[in-house]
């Protein structure tokens, strides 16, 4: 049985103020171009400084296309500031 089919919710998390600083830290460290988003690579980069752990190509495109989907059915390769946070 899939949780939507048990009426399960969706859990919310929400960073703390240090948990929220340390993502801005790490957006700016990877965005080293002042581009204003992080394309996969980047993102890949970001994940081990946060987690220490390196997403494979599929994991990177599988976070960022839950993320990014347009309604046009693209997937768009880069991750905005927004986004990340």
């Amino acid at each position: 049985m899939f949780f939507s089919e048990a009426g399960a919710r969706r859990r919310t998390w929400e960073a703390s103020p240090a948990e929220h600083k340390k993502f801005v830290e790490v957006f700016k460290a990877c965005d080293e171009d002042n581009k204003g988003y992080l394309s996969r690579e980047d993102f890949k980069v970001a994940f081990v400084m946060l987690f220490g752990y390196k997403p494979s190509k599929i994991e990177a495109d599988s976070v960022m296309s839950s993320k990014n989907s347009s309604t046009s059915g693209n997937i768009n390769v880069n991750f905005s500031f927004s986004t990340f946070i």
